[in-house]
């Protein structure tokens, strides 16, 4: 039995081990097969120089606004890592990917873009299970901007158990509250959301509504705005925190590049880590 024991061992160490690897820039680099996407995708990992023994470490979760392996707005990841944010801050900080463009919702229409079953059942217990980081709502810290922005609000709204902050930049908010031609509205919700009503279930401005005031009286959201056509659309969501009382942190700022590498992640950083 004792030797049972240590081949299985042996074997599920190699089988982590065959899944990781790391490229040039010090990122530990995963395949996950999760059963909510068509396909593996890539996990990576920025931790601190320095891991202390018995440390648990808080995580940053850097959310993508493309596909896996498409970058055409930069780099969130290497973005923080410019900053050195994991070791001035002393975040393992880690970023997801999907199979296609995420919503971060689960269609009902289409299993394999069940992208906050990603999240919940797929990334968040890979990473608990083999890095040393708090496995605790305020340990779980979210920053998007486009697409990842309204991840990050939804995520955090659905799911103020799960998480603790969220800050979103320039956030993909025209499909909630405009401006959007309807066309475009129906086509979009059908594409990534599958119907109307699961749609409603993860809309950002219905989510302020009937959970904001589960996040309690700390401010927990960061909506960071920035002229453009999303910019009236944001407008309108501040105002909903509002008029329902709910804590959070809003900046309207001049026009910069919808990048990750526009200067904008400081201001949103700070406020995570704010304690």
């Amino acid at each position: 039995m004792k030797l049972f024991s240590i081949f299985f061992g042996l074997i599920t160490l190699c089988t982590i081990s065959l899944g990781e690897s790391k490229d040039p820039g010090d990122f530990r680099t995963h395949r996950l097969d999760s059963p909510h996407q068509v396909g593996e995708t890539t996990l990576r990992v920025l931790l601190p120089n320095n891991l202390e023994a018995g440390k648990r470490y808080r995580v940053l979760y850097v959310l993508p606004v493309h596909e896996d392996g498409e970058f055409r707005h930069g780099d969130g990841l290497k973005e923080v890592r410019k900053h050195d944010y994991h070791n001035k801050y002393e975040l393992i900080c880690v970023a997801p990917s999907f199979t296609s463009q995420p919503w971060f919702a689960d269609n009902d229409l289409n299993p394999k873009m069940h992208d906050e079953s990603h999240m919940l059942k797929t990334v968040l217990p890979y990473v608990e299970e083999h890095y040393p980081v708090q496995v605790n709502a305020e340990g779980r810290l979210l920053i998007g901007f486009s697409k990842s922005g309204w991840g990050s609000l939804s995520l955090v709204l659905r799911n103020p158990d799960v998480f603790y902050k969220a800050a979103a930049w320039d956030t993909g908010i025209r499909v909630d509250t405009g401006p959007i031609e309807e066309s475009e509205r129906v086509e979009r919700i059908a594409k990534d959301w599958g119907t109307e009503k699961n749609f409603n279930d993860h809309r950002i401005s219905k989510l302020v509504e009937s959970r904001g005031a589960d996040l309690g009286d700390e401010a927990r959201l960061f909506y960071f705005s920035t002229e453009g056509k999303r910019a009236i659309g944001g407008t309108r969501i501040h105002q909903l925190l509002v008029e329902h009382g709910i804590p959070h942190r809003y900046v309207f700022e001049p026009s910069r590049v919808h990048r990750w590498d526009t200067g904008w992640i400081p201001e949103a950083v700070a406020f995570l880590i704010e304690e």
